[in-house]
């Protein structure tokens, strides 16, 4: 008997029309053990280091034309970074692989290296499929680029205790990079070298139509074999919602519950194992692998299998959803690339228009039938409080589900923005992330839009290697500014248009100012003492009623600040001439026309 497709996919692909799902997969091969990988050979009990997996990659690449082992980068401990191209067509360059007019499919593996499965999923996947022959049809109309272990230092860092709630493999990877950080968090700041590698040498360089991120989740346990996301919500363009809709989860999701399995939405319960609760699957932001690829123009898929599971099951579960999106793709490769091609065509519009920087959800809800496990609770001696415990009585909760994301904060867009020369590091990361800019060959004047910075929180503790800004208030203020030459023009009207937003507005969720790339400019650089302000002071009330109608309502409204003295002073020292007019303004600017042609120097 098959296993039900969950309640909300099952609404879903009622909701559209369109052509049935691709067909489950035929049975697969029998390996030999020549071609058994590591996992196989271990009965899924090990998972192999970097040298095993490269010999085992460079063994396909022996076994059949059409799979080239490649490197895009140096990890920071000296490792080369492998990339697998696999092509029927030996189209194993970027401009081979565009010329067949062919989707791209870029899977990612090991941004978490202790949640390796995706590996070995790919491995066996692609020896099924490109070597033995299996399905080879399907494979043979996709290009199918697979990163088997991006944090590959993280990869090495083996040991059976990098993850306490995992079920294996024996040796298993760790989280972060070599240097803590934590690679599915980078793809905005993109200060490792493994993510600069990946997004210059592997996104910018192959263009991909489609990426596929793999990872093990932690939190409640239930019975769903592999949970998903895709690319959604209003910061991204509706074409790539729509695929993800429409075509991955209205059509791939239900191809993979027919071989067998069950999957659902990825979530978060509103209070941790207690399902009744209800659960929120939010839009990710731009510093995930699948928020930041829908900037770009491209389709994002989260697969998430779970810590519980054995090893096996989660290594079967992330294979076959893999050749239920190849198969689907393979099926109609023309969806895909449209959906690429409308994606790009609504960038462009967008930097015409306004930009959405940040989503909230809302209290709609939909139903998921959840399958979990009976739950028990008890007073732990620990803890202090109850503590969940998981039996195996299986139980089918209906669950109220909120993944209705909406527009939280929309900026118009400018005509582009100018960076002043002297940021040089913001330079060196546009590029990174293809971002077009041009330098002014002669000076330049223009009134433009500055953000000075008026209230923002920082967080307490470190995260990311940094202390995060939120602008919660910021004044934009139309001022003529002179450039020189040298400073950076960033137009709008390119492929990349969004990252640029999303990296230069001063409120974005993931932008410069929140990693902290402008704090200097934020922190006061002259103060006044207070023997000598408070005098001045005096006269500036005695002379301005309307000063001294501010000050007074500020004391009454805002206890804080009446019992701080320094605030008093400095509440006059930043209204007289002596204050820094520069104070907590920010660089970027928003240009409100483009510069003439003449005053740019040729594109780099």
């Amino acid at each position: 008997m098959r296993p039900r497709i969950p309640a909300l996919t099952a609404a879903l692909l009622a909701a559209v029309s369109l052509s049935a799902p691709v067909s489950a997969q035929p049975p697969r091969p029998e390996s030999s053990g020549y071609w058994r990988t590591w996992a196989e050979r271990t009965e899924y009990r090990e998972t192999p280091d970097y040298d095993a997996t490269l010999r085992y990659m460079r063994q396909l690449q022996a076994g059949t034309g059409s799979v080239d082992v490649q490197f895009f980068g140096t990890s920071p401990q000296g490792r080369p970074m492998p990339l697998m191209v696999v092509s029927k067509e030996r189209a194993f360059t970027p401009e081979a692989a565009r010329a067949t007019g062919k989707p791209i499919v870029l899977l990612l593996c090991g941004i978490h290296a202790g949640e390796i499965e995706g590996k070995d999923a790919a491995l066996e996947l692609v020896r099924d499929m490109a070597v033995l022959g299996w399905e080879q049809a399907k494979l043979d109309r996709v290009i199918l680029l697979v990163v088997p272990m991006l944090s590959v230092d993280g990869h090495e860092r083996r040991s059976p205790f990098n993850r306490i709630n995992q079920n294996g493999p024996a040796q298993m990877g760790w989280r972060y990079t070599a240097a803590g950080l934590n690679l599915n968090r980078d793809f905005m700041k993109a200060e490792a070298g493994e993510m600069r590698a990946l997004l210059a040498s592997v996104f910018q360089r192959w263009q991909p139509h489609l990426l596929i991120d793999s990872h093990t989740t932690n939190g409640a346990d239930h019975r769903h074999d592999l949970m998903y996301d895709f690319s959604r919500g209003p910061v991204i363009p509706r074409s790539i919602e729509r695929w993800g809709r429409e075509h991955f989860e209205a059509r791939i999701v239900p191809a993979f519950a027919a071989m067998g399995h069950e999957p659902a939405p990825y979530l978060s319960f509103k209070v941790p194992h207690r399902f009744e609760s209800g659960v929120d699957s939010d839009a990710f932001t731009p510093r995930y692998s699948h928020g930041y690829a829908a900037l770009q123009g491209v389709p994002g898929v989260l697969l998430e299998t779970h810590m519980l599971k054995p090893y096996a099951t989660r290594v079967d579960a992330v294979r076959e959803m893999l050749y239920a999106i190849v198969a689907d793709v393979a099926e109609r490769p023309e969806v895909l690339i449209g959906t690429v091609r409308a994606a790009r065509d609504e960038i462009a519009s967008a930097a015409r228009g306004r930009v959405t920087l940040s989503t909230t959800i809302t209290d709609r809800a939909d139903t998921l039938t959840f399958k979990g496990w009976r739950v028990e609770w008890a007073e732990s001696p620990i803890t202090g409080r109850p503590l969940a415990r998981y039996m195996r009585d299986p139980i089918d909760y209906r669950v109220p589900i909120r993944r209705d994301v909406v527009a939280d904060r929309v900026v118009a867009a400018p005509a582009g923005y100018v960076l002043p020369q002297e940021w040089a590091g913001v330079a060196a990361l546009l590029d990174v992330h293809g971002i077009r800019y041009r330098r002014f060959r002669t000076a330049w004047s223009d009134t433009v839009e500055r953000a000075r910075v008026r209230a923002y929180w920082s967080r307490s503790k470190p995260y990311e290697g940094h202390f995060p800004i939120t602008v919660t208030r910021i004044e934009q203020e139309r001022r003529l500014e002179s450039y020189r030459p040298g400073d950076l023009w960033i137009p709008l009207d390119q492929p990349a248009a969004l990252v640029a937003v999303h990296l230069l507005e001063a409120q974005s969720p993931d932008g410069l100012v929140y990693w902290n790339r402008f704090d200097a400019l934020l922190t006061p650089k002259e103060y006044a003492e207070d023997y000598v302000m408070a005098p001045l002071a005096e006269e500036m009330l005695a002379a301005d009623p309307q000063l001294a109608a501010e000050f007074r309502a500020r004391l009454e409204a805002d206890t804080t600040f009446a019992n701080d003295p320094r605030a008093r002073i400095d509440f006059f020292y930043r209204r007289s001439k002596w204050a820094d007019p520069q104070a907590d303004l920010l660089p970027v600017t928003r240009a409100l026309r483009r510069p003439p042609e003449s005053a740019l120097a040729p594109p780099e």
